[in-house]
């Protein structure tokens, strides 16, 4: 009989699939085929949203993503915010946000999905427990195949646990606007061998959601990841851990710097 433990690790394993269907590639081909971030989508009402690190967005008129392995491909197109920091590698927010065009938006809805705006986890008290999951897209797991134009790539997760709020002085991040969370990149959860072993670099994975599994679901009988945040940075200084922005920063700066109407953050606000 399966433990709590195991059946909460399982409703977690289940859920990969929602996570992945809201999430995507962000590539580049200059010269060739390469995933330079990740993409999360998401709805607000009748409006639809790409949101990825501004460090990411920074490139965004070069950026396209993948709507078939066969090849076909569309280039994300509306109004853009993307933080504006004067040095990048300093940015503490790193976060951009596209309000996606009417054109392109049907095109997308064929191969993702949207995730509603009751499941953007805005108000989120973090707890350090292994209740989170970042998934990606790392460019050293993506390749061309040989003698085609398929670009084969393989999306990675991690449980992962956030660090206590009196920790983040450590790491000059402030808990009302990050999240600060573990990569324990030697015990890393291989869905296909179904073990644990090493775990790639994350180059490629900005941009990304971190979602919380509530243990409740299990009683509810439901499956309703949230969305807490964006992951953002991978310290040089540091591979043990992986930082992203709140997801209240980001429907913050929707409300305030795209006009949407939606819930204030009771945690942050922007300026």
């Amino acid at each position: 009989m399966e433990t709590l433990a195991e059946k909460y690790r399982s409703l977690q394993l289940s859920s990969l699939n929602l996570i992945k269907s809201y999430t995507c590639m962000l590539l580049t081909n200059n010269p060739k085929y390469k995933v330079y971030g990740t993409g999360v989508f998401i709805q607000i009402q009748d409006h639809y949203f790409l949101i990825s690190a501004a460090h990411v967005f920074d490139k965004y008129s070069e950026l396209f993503i993948f709507l078939s392995r066969d090849g076909e491909i569309i280039t994300p197109g509306g109004t853009t915010y993307n933080h504006n920091a004067a040095n990048r590698n300093k940015d503490t927010i790193d976060i951009g946000v596209m309000k996606l065009d009417k054109e392109c938006v049907p095109h997308l809805l064929l191969s993702y999905n949207f995730l509603k705006a009751e499941d953007l986890a805005i108000n989120h008290i973090f707890q350090s427990e292994e209740y989170y999951t970042f998934l990606g897209y790392p460019s050293t797991r993506s390749k061309i195949l040989r003698n085609t134009n398929i670009l084969d790539s393989t999306s990675f997760f991690h449980f992962t646990t956030p660090e206590r709020n009196e920790d983040y002085s450590k790491f000059s991040r402030n808990p009302a606007v990050n999240v600060v969370t573990s990569y324990n990149r030697k015990f890393s959860f291989n869905h296909k061998k179904y073990m644990f072993g090493t775990g790639p670099d994350l180059h490629g994975i900005s941009g990304c959601g971190l979602w919380f599994t509530d243990p409740l679901d299990l009683y509810a009988g439901t499956m309703k990841p949230k969305l807490t945040a964006i992951m953002t940075d991978w310290p040089v200084n540091n591979r043990n851990i992986i930082i992203g922005t709140r997801i209240d920063v980001i429907t913050e700066i929707i409300r305030k710097y795209l006009n949407i109407d939606f819930p204030e953050s009771k945690i942050v606000r922007a300026q």
